[in-house]
């Protein structure tokens, strides 16, 4: 209670479902802001957005949004289906396989498509399987629905890889979901096709469905990629992709999802997905367009920007692996990295310790690694490397510097 003009009055209380929401990436964030309210200059390596540093917008997409700007007309709630069968036929060409533009739903940001979907699939207390570590979203969405989260362990020592027999063991008649985001965020791992069919072939022996996140899909810096969506099969999938990262547009909000359910497991699921979309009404129909413009087996940009992060992920790696109690995997994807440190024997406590200490010290922005999972991102870090070579150089020297 507070008192106001000798009057007391009773604080109304956030929900519990939302009070516990955490989001590591955005949290450390608020005392970056402190330190540049003050007059600090901040290096941020914490958030995957290209805009922040010297990347643009497709100019087809560009030139797209202008011409579009007067339609701004509700849209179907799914989707305009010029927009929808767009994206249809794009992900038909890239995945070999048929998708059917009813099965598409043109969403606001992947993040809205993970919230949909999750309130669509679970009930209180259903069961969700997700990567150690994973991208927050998913813990914070599936604490939002009150789901009960459960990682599973993706092994370090090879390179991330999920742990297949984990998953079985956490496997149970309870489970509606089994998270796969590849390639992945935060690791930059690209899973092989074994392990992909190996994940598959497991999932569906159960009841659960597979939601398989694959927006950094054609940022492979090495060696070659599968679309878990390309080999479902006869494995109920959702498929989530879309423009903020490969299509370099993280504020036009910009995202798609589809379903591979030949036998028609999910169509239930999936509906109550659109059922959803009728509440929000519409999404931005001149955005829309836009975004689709630039859909290409080929984009021009593309081949450019792969060199460009590749080059920078070269220099991230050279440097840790020079900075004693650092050690890290090479990421073949993306555009993050997640070293492991060791906090051994020194004053930091924990990962989060470590990385809110390093920023207040040397104005350099981290995410600390158990924010993606406590069990299985303690004792890392994430760095995102899209800045230029001379700003990762300086904000490489600085952990150098702090750590010695």
């Amino acid at each position: 209670m507070i008192l106001i003009e000798g009057s007391w009055y009773h604080l109304m209380k956030v929900s519990e479902r939302v009070g516990s929401i955490t989001y590591a990436i955005r949290d450390v964030q608020v005392l970056a802001n402190q330190l540049k309210a003050a007059g600090h200059d901040i290096l941020q390596f914490n958030i995957g957005d290209p805009l922040k540093f010297d990347y643009d917008v497709p100019q087809v997409m560009q030139e797209a949004l202008k011409r579009h700007t007067g339609e701004g007309y509700y849209s179907d709630s799914v989707g305009l289906p010029e927009v929808r069968t767009k994206i249809a036929q794009y992900e038909t060409t890239k995945q070999g396989v048929k998708v059917d533009p009813a099965d598409v739903i043109y969403f606001q940001g992947v993040s809205e498509g993970i919230l949909f979907s999750l309130l669509s699939f679970l009930n209180p207390g259903d069961r969700i399987l997700v990567p150690g570590p994973t991208y927050p979203a998913y813990q914070s969405i599936g604490t939002a629905v009150q789901a009960e989260i459960v990682a599973y362990r993706c092994i370090e020592a090879e390179d991330w890889i999920p742990d297949v027999d984990d998953i079985r063991q956490k496997l149970t008649d309870n489970t509606r979901l089994v998270v796969v985001i590849n390639p992945n965020n935060p690791t930059g791992v690209v899973y092989s096709e074994s392990i992909l069919r190996q994940v598959r072939d497991l999932v569906g022996e159960s009841n659960a469905a597979i939601l398989s996140d694959e927006i950094y899909d054609r940022l492979v810096l090495d060696g070659d990629y599968t679309s878990l969506s390309s080999i479902s099969q006869d494995v109920p999938t959702v498929v989530f992709n879309g423009f903020s990262k490969v299509y370099l547009a993280p504020g036009y909000r910009a995202a798609y999802g589809y379903i591979s359910d030949p036998e028609e497991k999910i169509a239930q699921v999936w509906e109550g997905v659109r059922k959803l979309c009728r509440v929000r009404l519409s999404a931005s129909t001149p955005v829309s367009l836009a975004a689709v413009a630039a859909l290409s087996p080929n984009p021009p940009h593309l081949a450019g920007l792969i060199r460009q992060v590749k080059s920078r992920r070269d220099l991230v790696v050279k440097r840790l692996n020079e900075i004693p109690n650092i050690t890290t995997t090479i990421p073949r994807a993306a555009f993050y990295i997640f070293p492991k440190i060791d906090l051994t024997g020194t004053k930091w406590t924990s990962d989060k310790d470590f990385v809110l200490d390093f920023l207040e010290k040397k104005h350099t922005l981290l995410v600390h690694g158990s924010g993606f999972g406590e069990e299985y991102g303690k004792d890392h870090f994430r760095l995102v490397y899209l800045a230029n070579e001379e700003l990762l150089e300086e904000g490489l020297n600085r952990l150098a510097d702090f750590l010695a």
